[in-house]
């Protein structure tokens, strides 16, 4: 397990590198860069020479070659971290248009976007499994048909129209706004919980309708197996069957959809940061990428990248934890 574990974080470096060798040319052939978008606006008075003089002193009239060895150079650059330690210096780039570093500029859109997955994950979790294995023991009652009605809508309503729903229902009933600045989580946990709770609602609505018709599935093809009678027949309780042994085994394919969801989470949390005005990473890339500041872009598709495929790993590891049988070399 360890070794699988180990080779699977290696993989992770070649992985992150193709996709930023990907992603920088891909940006590069865009229409536009950071120098025009900076120099423009009603009140401009740039002239061509001059934003000619910021392409050359951003080095961004260099063969695009060039720019790619600069860009590997601020990443793999040795940098001295002990007496004998050298790492990688992992330096994402300056972000000219947040006139800041990139790590520097990301750190509370991380905190802000990961918070917000969490507890998604956590919401859609917390009543997707319960109402997928209470729709599977009432196959055919007037529960299990509510319970389909309801994560069908949940499947086929969209996230932002959701979010907007919720946002005028807190706002005409409960006179309550997105309020103007975030706090911390770790300087205010309660403040930042009640802000983040209604778009995780949102978010985790629509994956725990699918995760909930997803268990049901896998529980009503377990629950007709050999060893399910074998169970009952020798006396244990409801309870012991359904959780020891009928969710056991179907909680795997329930794992593999939780965990292709979390990309889905993040895809849904650029819309629903911008209506709650959530300062994360969804808000961040949409105003990087209308500021053609592809430095920013870059960092931030790497960093939900290597959340991914750290996600990914963690379900990968679960399997084995959760089923015996699975074992990885």
């Amino acid at each position: 397990m360890w070794k699988y574990t180990v080779r699977r974080l290696l993989l992770i470096i070649p992985t992150l590198f193709l996709l930023g060798t990907i992603l920088f040319f891909m940006l590069r052939v865009l229409p536009g860069d950071e120098a025009l978008f900076i120099t423009s606006g009603e009140e401009s008075v740039a002239t061509i020479e001059d934003i000619e003089k910021l392409r050359e002193a951003w080095g961004l009239n260099d063969p695009l070659y060039v720019q790619y060895g600069r860009w590997l150079w601020d990443i793999f650059q040795p940098v001295k971290r002990g007496d004998w330690l050298w790492l990688p210096k992992f330096d994402l780039g300056y972000s000219r248009y947040a006139d800041r570093p990139v790590v520097d500029a990301l750190a509370s859109k991380i905190e802000v976007t990961a918070t917000l997955a969490f507890l998604s994950v956590v919401v859609a979790l917390a009543w997707s499994l319960p109402l997928g294995i209470i729709s599977a023991l009432w196959r055919g009652s007037w529960i299990d048909q509510t319970i389909r009605v309801i994560t069908a809508a949940g499947i086929a309503m969209p996230n932002f129209w959701v979010a907007i729903l919720m946002l005028l229902f807190l706002v005409k009933f409960f006179n309550w706004i997105p309020p103007v600045q975030h706090v911390s989580i770790f300087d205010e946990p309660l403040t930042a919980l009640k802000r983040l709770i209604f778009p995780a609602l949102v978010i985790g609505f629509r994956s725990a309708s699918t995760i909930s018709r997803m268990t049901r599935s896998t529980m009503l093809e377990v629950i007709g197996d050999d060893y399910i009678r074998t169970a009952r027949a020798k006396g244990l309780g409801p309870y012991v069957v359904t959780m020891r042994h009928a969710l056991a085994n179907a909680i795997i394919p329930v794992l593999t959809m939780a965990g292709l969801l979390v990309a889905a989470l993040m895809d849904g949390a650029v819309i629903i940061e911008r209506i709650f005005t959530l300062p994360g990473l969804g808000q961040q890339i949409v105003d990087a990428t209308s500021a053609r500041d592809f430095v920013m872009v870059q960092g931030i598709v790497l960093i939900l990248a290597l959340f991914m495929m750290i996600w990914i790993l963690v379900v990968d590891l679960l399997y084995a934890w959760i089923d015996p049988r699975i074992r990885y070399e």
